[in-house]
């Protein structure tokens, strides 16, 4: 399990799929080779070099894969928080993120979701479609990101092929969600007083101005739920 040197009256703050969002205080987690290996300066110049990997300024991070159980401790963290993670997962480690969220926050701990919403892009396309615009459907798909074809060079050389698949890549959307599916989910798995938000702002997390501090990209959906207290 993995153990922190918080006071036990500190907020656990677990920052799922981090990427260059790292924020001190959080618990920052990501599953890229490239999070894993920062800590070894050779081995991070070699990724950088030739697989063309970002540098991150800092490694405030820990490697973590969510497609196995999660190295912490029952009811040990009051934030899980995963903004554009979980349209990457397949619908099997959706099942098992929702177990383990479940499993690892403190009775009124908080889970926060922030994906693509598919109802918006959905809605956006058919209005452009009937207003005669030819590249509708092409953005459309780009938006929902769950096609391959030409996301990497075939000049690819054998080191960086290896490392895309060990990373799983390409890394598309493996499924969409629109607020709807995304209540009934946090529901079905036990969570209670699910709520919609918005960008930068949030009902249950004080804190979340260090997590979503530039602005929206893509339509998104924001989606809360408390772990009930236990009785």
């Amino acid at each position: 399990m993995i153990i922190t040197n918080r006071k036990l009256e500190e907020r656990i703050l677990l920052n799922l799929g981090c990427g260059q969002t790292r924020p001190l205080g959080w618990i920052n987690t990501d599953s890229s080779l490239n999070s894993l290996f920062q800590k070894y300066p050779i081995i991070q110049h070699l990724m950088i070099k030739i697989h063309k990997s970002i540098k991150y300024s800092t490694s405030n991070v820990i490697f973590m894969d969510l497609r196995y159980a999660w190295k912490f401790k029952d009811c040990s963290v009051d934030v899980v928080y995963a903004s554009h993670v979980f349209e990457h997962l397949t619908l099997k480690t959706s099942q098992l993120f929702m177990n383990e969220a479940f499993r690892v926050l403190r009775p009124n701990g908080i889970l926060r979701i922030v994906v693509p919403d598919l109802y918006q892009l959905a809605k956006n396309y058919v209005s452009r479609y009937e207003q005669g615009d030819e590249i509708a459907s092409q953005e459309f798909l780009e938006f929902i990101n769950l096609h391959k074809e030409g996301t990497y060079s075939k000049n690819r050389n054998i080191f960086v092929k290896i490392l895309n698949f060990l990373q799983s890549y390409p890394h598309q959307h493996k499924y969409m969600y629109d607020a709807l599916s995304i209540k009934h989910f946090m529901s079905a798995n036990g969570f209670v007083d699910i709520c919609e938000s918005t960008y930068g702002e949030s009902k249950y997390i004080s804190e979340i101005s260090q997590v979503e501090f530039t602005k929206e990209g893509v339509p998104s959906i924001y989606i809360e739920s408390k772990k009930v207290r236990a009785l």
